[in-house]
């Protein structure tokens, strides 16, 4: 038996006794448990699991730990900015290349974890499939971290133009993007939530068809004292949209911190680009997460679009564009070849894939362009829209956050199929690495690495 088997199952022993205890305790109190159901579909057997960082910079700063003014004899002090969080787990049935997720704005690498709803996500499917999986919060987001120092020293200094705006998306803001339209009125105070295809969507009379079924996602699943207002904040809403506003969903947005990064100017991207923080930052530390792994497949979703583009120019300036095996992108924002400063030729031997939920992607026609060009350049590109007639009604409904809705698991299939395809060396089995020490005070320091899971 391997130690990381070892582990899990002992981990796996404990948890139930753990379980049974709690399960006692709380029937002596009078109460249920309140899950009765696991989010997995089944156990995993994993050889790996764990997280680390990839890149990041030293900045010093005066502005460390307080927005007070700064004088001659404020202390300077360092803070690491630019850095990615990467959690992973690799499977004992380990195939092909990695996979890196990458999630979108407004949201964390914890989109992948689970469904809101209690199913399981990519995260484990993925590696249920075979895959080491390693989910990155972007640079300046979530567990990554954030320049506190910048916020800091615009307060401290009266600097407040510009100030970076550290929107997400609302939760009724993700109602209108994603699930429906806000009608008969000017926001949730006086008008009212309603979903695609109930009736009064203004988009029916244009596109009838999409108008006879509503997304897929569980609106049920929600948190009854938001719907009651329980200690709410503000202004009551409309109280027509007290269970639209009430979705697990609205949880797992988190703040775009990355706009507290500092940009960069692109001059292999034409025409120039201004970059911002994100682009910045995670394309980057992408790269150099592909190359810490000894090569590996990155999927985008929505914001991350551009970032797995520019990922590829710095790959390429750093001579290690073979090591990315296969580049998926997931209704990615548009960015064109060009403005990510790189060609179509770059891409032919790197398989790429454009998937488009049910709903009209974000930005179709310029992925369809760059497939075009790639697929013209000699490479191997495809648009897979999951309304195509081929899949019948099998994604009717399916959203822009499709990973977090119902059939997400299907949705995987497809992108798993692709891969599978497409992507050479991806069904060749891979060994675990060996186990590493526990890490105790006389410890000779022989640390495992994460390099080239495929050793």
């Amino acid at each position: 038996m391997k130690p990381a088997t070892r582990f899990f199952r002992s981990v796996g022993i404990a948890s139930t006794v753990l379980l049974a205890a709690t399960s006692a305790s709380a029937h002596d109190g009078g109460k249920k448990p309140e899950k009765t159901t696991r989010h997995m579909t089944g156990s995993l057997e994993v050889c790996d699991f764990g997280s680390f960082f990839v890149g990041g910079v030293a900045k010093l700063t005066q502005y460390a730990n307080s927005p007070t003014p700064a004088t001659p004899t404020t202390p300077w002090q360092e803070v690491i900015i630019g850095q990615m969080y990467v959690q992973f787990m690799i499977p004992e049935n380990q195939r092909g290349w990695p996979v890196i997720m990458v999630h979108g704005g407004g949201y964390s690498g914890s989109g992948v974890e689970s469904t809101p709803d209690g199913h399981e996500g990519w995260f484990a499917y993925s590696v249920r499939n075979g895959n080491a999986t390693y989910v990155v919060d972007q640079a300046g987001r979530g567990r990554s971290g954030f320049d506190r120092s910048m916020i800091h020293e615009r307060i401290a200094t009266n600097n407040l133009a510009g100030f970076p705006s550290l929107g997400t998306t609302s939760s009724s803001g993700i109602w209108t993007a994603w699930f429906g339209h806000l009608i008969n009125g000017t926001d949730i105070t006086t008008g009212t939530l309603i979903k695609h295809g109930e009736a009064g969507d203004p988009q029916c009379a244009a596109d009838p068809a999409h108008c006879k079924f509503n997304p897929a996602h569980n609106f049920n699943e929600i948190d009854p004292d938001i719907q009651a207002r329980v200690g709410a904040i503000g202004p009551p809403p409309n109280p027509a949209n007290a269970k639209a506003l009430a979705l697990e969903h609205y949880k797992w947005a988190v703040p775009n911190t990355n706009s507290t990064l500092p940009g960069s100017v692109c001059t292999e991207c034409s025409p120039n680009q201004n970059l911002a923080g994100d682009v910045t930052w995670s394309g980057q530390d992408l790269a150099k997460l592909v190359i810490k792994l000894g090569g590996a497949i990155i999927a985008t979703h929505s914001q991350a679009g551009p970032i797995g583009h520019h990922a590829v120019r710095y790959l390429k300036a750093a001579g290690q564009l073979d090591s990315l095996k296969g580049l998926v992108t997931i209704d990615g924002v548009g960015t064109t070849l060009a403005q990510s400063g790189t060609s179509a030729a770059d891409y032919k031997k790197i398989p790429y894939m454009a998937l488009i939920p049910y709903y009209p992607g974000l930005a179709t026609a310029t992925y369809q362009a760059n497939i075009d060009a790639i697929n013209a350049a000699g490479g191997k590109a495809d648009l897979v829209s999951l309304s195509n007639p081929i899949y019948k009604d099998r994604f009717k409904g399916v959203t822009h956050m499709m990973m977090m809705g119902q059939g997400h698991l299907d949705v995987f299939d497809v992108i798993q199929k692709w891969i599978g395809k497409n992507v050479p060396g991806s069904s060749k089995k891979v060994a675990c690495a060996r186990p590493n020490s526990r890490g105790d005070v006389d410890d000779d320091g022989d640390h495992h690495d994460h390099r080239d899971h495929r050793h």
